[in-house]
């Protein structure tokens, strides 16, 4: 006992001359990093799934980390002000929009009629009656994925717009919401530089913020939301084109949308900050300008970050009924401006 009693002297100068040699980060990060969670602990050992078969795991809001630092305001909008304008004659909605949405998330179809058309509901707090058409994870291709990184941390690689639509609503009150997503990969083994190294290389994460300029992972936000995300109008530009321009091709590359964006953003005749976002004939000119341009390219045509015009699904001509039901009195575009009309009367 005396002769190990004698010892730990030495053992610990040794120690402290290994500390000595750690990078400084590291060295920090040892001596600060909390304990994990069994929360944390339990997401670490998560095992993925397949394509055909994969792993589904049930998540709270605020527990999603994005993966890119803006969104396209004008979109979330458009659901906000849907939902909002449906709660003031609920009873009258067979499929409330917001519900709809949350079963669609969760794989589970479309709402039943009937089960969730009651005032005063939110997603955090439905009906006793809401019921999905099927069963979570059924339809796992309209699922939202998310990658498990270091201590796992749960990083959302697509659905930012779906998920902060469902934040906002109900006036911000469904941030604990719990919600299904697919789990695309686990790299939670690896420490925060080859993390990141790794989800660049794969195209899991977008580092231009909403007026296209570079950051670094450290300066993506933390939670999704309007608060915490930016606005990039040309992402909402972009979403109002689909199904007119362009349609998402199958197997459709991560971040589709912002590749479109890039280009346009590159357009004089696009300018947004010339254009009146709160007058309807001005913005549908503008959506209608854009998806003129997205037809006008031959296939092979570069886009924006090596992708053709094909990859990005470019469509051959203008889809016309699509722009006509986008613009219509009842249409997207009309329910994204009028709630963003209504913040400025706030």
């Amino acid at each position: 006992m005396n002769r190990i009693l004698s010892r730990i002297p030495a053992l610990l100068l040794a120690l402290a001359c290994l500390a000595a040699f750690l990078p400084p980060a590291l060295a920090r990060d040892a001596a600060v990093a909390p304990a994990l969670s069994a929360r944390q602990q339990a997401l670490m050992a998560t095992v993925t799934g397949s394509a055909a078969h994969p792993r589904i795991l049930q998540v709270r809001l605020d527990e999603l980390h994005p993966t890119q630092p803006a969104i396209g305001y004008d979109q979330v909008y458009y659901k906000l002000g849907r939902y909002a304008a449906e709660e003031k004659h609920i009873a009258d909605i067979a499929k409330p929009k917001k519900f709809a949405d949350l079963c669609e998330a969760n794989g589970q179809g479309d709402v039943l009629p009937g089960t969730a058309n009651v005032a005063g509901a939110t997603l955090a707090t439905p009906p006793p009656g809401y019921r999905c058409k099927a069963a979570v994870g059924s339809r796992p291709d309209d699922m939202k994925t998310v990658v498990i990184g270091p201590r796992g941390t749960l990083y959302l690689t697509d659905g930012h717009h779906t998920f902060s639509n469902f934040w906002d609503a109900d006036g911000g009150r469904n941030h604990q919401l719990k919600v299904w997503v697919k789990v695309s990969d686990n790299f939670s083994a690896l420490g925060e530089t080859a993390f990141w190294a790794r989800m660049r290389a794969e195209n899991k994460v977008w580092l231009k913020n909403g007026r296209n300029q570079a950051i670094t992972p450290q300066q993506l936000p933390s939670a999704i939301g309007l608060a915490s995300l930016g606005d990039d109008p040309y992402r909402s530009l972009v979403y109002f084109t689909r199904e007119i321009g362009y349609k998402p091709p199958g197997q459709a590359t991560e971040f589709l949308e912002f590749y479109w964006a890039d280009w346009l953003r590159r357009k004089p005749a696009l300018d947004l900050a010339r254009v009146d976002l709160l007058d309807p004939a001005a913005y549908a000119s503008t959506i209608l300008l854009a998806a003129q341009a997205m037809v006008a390219l031959q296939p092979a045509e570069p886009v924006s970050g090596g992708k053709r015009a094909a990859d990005l699904g470019a469509l051959r001509e203008i889809d016309h009924a699509a722009f006509d039901e986008l613009t219509e009195d009842k249409g997207k575009l009309g329910y994204a401006i009028d709630y963003r009309k209504s913040l400025l009367r706030q």
